[in-house]
């Protein structure tokens, strides 16, 4: 029960979460932990929506695998498909953090919004990626709330405006904290840039 958001520039990612954790019953925190991360060597941004185990084995003392020298968007979705989410999900399974029945593929109760050098991953609950062309991406409660947001201010024409861009991602996020019960403020939000 979350919302998170982002968008892909040009050279840049922008990831803009609420702070809000809930429980089934509708108990709620305001998180000292922000959703949205920088890993320790900042490679990375991360951004975690469901089961709170998934976002504190990421936080806590996960040293993912250093990315590659940049050659090409190519390169680095190989990377990130087979050697990125491997480590993740033996990391998850070494932790006692996967659900996985026999005979069905690999699943875990976590998403994740994931920047490497200037580019976004959206890893789903079965650890797959898809990158949407328009490089808008939501999760959680409050997705769709911040897509039509994001959508509505024009953030398709910040392609090459990172500061627009993280306005309008703010504004995404604020918005759904005012309409989902399951977000809140405060928004957190990290921009990645990167030069080749």
């Amino acid at each position: 029960m979350t919302t998170l958001a982002a968008f892909q520039g040009n050279g840049f990612a922008i990831i803009g979460a609420d702070s809000r954790a809930t429980d089934d019953n509708g108990s709620h925190i305001v998180l000292s932990n922000p959703k949205v991360m920088w890993d320790d060597e900042e490679n990375y941004i991360f951004a975690i929506t469901g089961a709170t185990r998934g976002g504190n084995l990421v936080q806590q003392g996960w040293i993912p695998p250093e990315p590659p020298a940049f050659q090409s968007v190519h390169k680095l979705d190989q990377f990130m498909t087979q050697i990125f989410i491997s480590q993740l999900r033996d990391h998850f399974i070494d932790s006692g953090f996967e659900s996985k029945a026999r005979d069905t593929a690999a699943w875990t109760d976590s998403a994740f919004l994931v920047a490497v050098q200037g580019t976004i991953y959206p890893i789903n609950s079965d650890y797959g990626w898809d990158r949407d062309r328009r490089g808008i991406y939501v999760f959680g409660s409050g997705g769709d709330v911040s897509l039509g947001v994001m959508h509505a201010l024009g953030i398709d024409k910040c392609k090459d405006d990172p500061k627009k861009a993280r306005e309008i991602v703010k504004k995404a996020v604020e918005a759904a904290c005012e309409w989902n019960a399951y977000c809140a403020l405060p928004v957190v939000i990290e921009t990645q840039v990167f030069e080749q």
